[in-house]
């Protein structure tokens, strides 16, 4: 049984913990987070571990005294009844950019916005209060809006397209989830996917087919994965500070790879900074679908890392081209593909794959029992899982579905660790070949 706490416990721990944090952030020398337009701009990107702890436990109890102080109905009611309204929301702040029309500096009327934004005055009022009401701009003076930290980070492309892709692509598909499960009970086919029927498409199409052939939505959602990693709890900075070969993850020597291969790396935010830390990789190359690659040769990076980052298209659905890399990355690839496509994914790269190379997975490695996983951790993996079952019928695995897949493409992948950076929502699974081993007969490789 859970271990429910108290209204004065939780008060106790939540006015503990928020001075524990408030001394931490002051002796690191960090901004105070705010809520004022200034906040957006200097919002911690990164916390000390020992705030980050403070932060995490601090979420939890507010989420837990919530839930408390609502009461089943109306926490139901909240979470729940309400929903549907956001979402609309969201997508009319999308559809008629109207962070993108309230100035960065000072404030807008509603009749000037709403010629701005192509909209009727009052729906306009209607649309922005609503989003007021979850803090999102201010109305200050009254008839006026202006921007506060929230609202400034929807004003950002990578931001507003992230809004944008989940509300357009994901709310038709979270309508037919129920559908799909009837449908296509226990399915492994991404055709038969919510998403898939959502767009008329009820067969052998992907979500990735599906927007292929449109540059505005291949871009969307490009910006929407740039977007994550520049959440917290889902940063790619996680990664990138927890490589085998990082001194403050793994104590003592290990070379620094030479050649990092990103498959499926979309903008090459990773690569990036992966180069950018480490100056022992001499080159790093990013793999991703043709209109995804036309769009970042546009886009060319210059300064220090020029001539050591590379833009490939490539289709990991076929046989890896670049061959005897150190590392392998899939970040957040797998997650997105039922077993039967993620074994013909890793099996395409065994013929590049040289004895000793590492495969490095950062996706969900999700556990079940209660406790080991903060709350706010918890509803992300979860919700993450629900996404991908939506869009190709995947899911989010645990250690023994990681085993399983790794073996059932082929037995010589080894795990050799699996690191989950504190309130990171990904761990990142380090997976050596060990393509020097021969099996001979049934039974395991020695």
């Amino acid at each position: 049984m859970a271990n429910y706490k108290s209204l004065a416990e939780l008060g106790h721990i939540i006015q503990s913990l928020a001075t524990s944090l408030d001394e931490s952030l002051k002796d690191a020398r960090l901004p105070q987070p705010l809520l004022s337009p200034q906040g957006a701009s200097s919002q911690i990107l990164a916390y000390p571990d020992a705030a980050q702890a403070q932060r995490a436990e601090l979420l939890d109890a507010l989420d837990e005294l919530r839930a408390l102080v609502l009461g089943p109905t109306s926490y139901l009611f909240y979470t729940s009844i309400l929903s549907p309204s956001w979402i609309g929301v969201f997508d009319v702040l999308y559809r008629c950019r109207i962070a993108y029309h309230v100035p960065a500096e000072g404030a807008i009327s509603y009749a000037d916005l709403s010629a701005l934004c192509g909209l009727e005055e009052s729906d306009t009022r209607r649309i922005v209060r609503a989003a007021i009401s979850l803090r999102i701009f201010e109305e200050e003076p009254v008839e006026f809006v202006r921007h506060n930290a929230i609202s400034a980070v929807l004003k950002t492309p990578l931001a507003h397209d992230a809004v944008g892709f989940f509300t357009e692509e994901f709310t038709p598909a979270a309508l037919k989830l129920a559908e799909s499960l009837q449908r296509f009970p226990a399915s492994g086919k991404a055709g038969e996917s919510a998403i898939a029927i959502a767009n008329g498409s009820v067969g052998d199409k992907d979500i990735f087919s599906l927007i292929s052939h449109d540059a505005d939505r291949v871009k969307r959602f490009a910006n929407a994965q740039s977007f994550n990693t520049t959440v917290l709890e889902t940063s790619s900075s996680h990664l990138v500070n927890n490589m085998p070969w990082s001194p403050t993850c793994h104590p003592g020597h290990r070379e620094c790879a030479t050649l990092v291969v990103d498959v499926g790396g979309s903008r090459g935010d990773v690569c990036e900074a992966l180069l950018s830390k480490y100056p022992g990789i001499k080159k790093a190359i990013v793999q991703d679908l043709p209109e995804v690659t036309e769009k970042n040769l546009e886009r060319q990076v210059s300064g220090p890392l020029t001539g050591r980052i590379e833009y490939q298209a490539y289709d990991f659905f076929t046989e890896q081209p670049v061959k005897n890399a150190d590392v392998y990355i899939f970040r957040t690839v797998l997650h997105d593909w039922p077993d039967s496509y993620a074994v013909r994914i890793l099996q395409n790269q065994i013929p590049a794959l040289k004895p000793g190379a590492r495969i490095l997975i950062n996706d969900i490695c999700i556990h079940y029992t209660e406790g080991e996983t903060s709350s706010i951790i918890k509803q992300a993996q979860c919700s993450h899982d629900i996404f991908v079952k939506m869009g190709l019928n995947a899911k989010e695995r645990t250690r023994e579905d990681w085993t399983a897949l790794l073996s059932a493409a082929d037995e010589r992948f080894e795990i050799k660790s699996i690191v989950t950076p504190p309130q990171s929502v990904h761990s990142i699974l380090e997976v050596v070949w060990r393509g020097d081993l021969v099996k001979e007969g049934p039974g395991p490789l020695p």
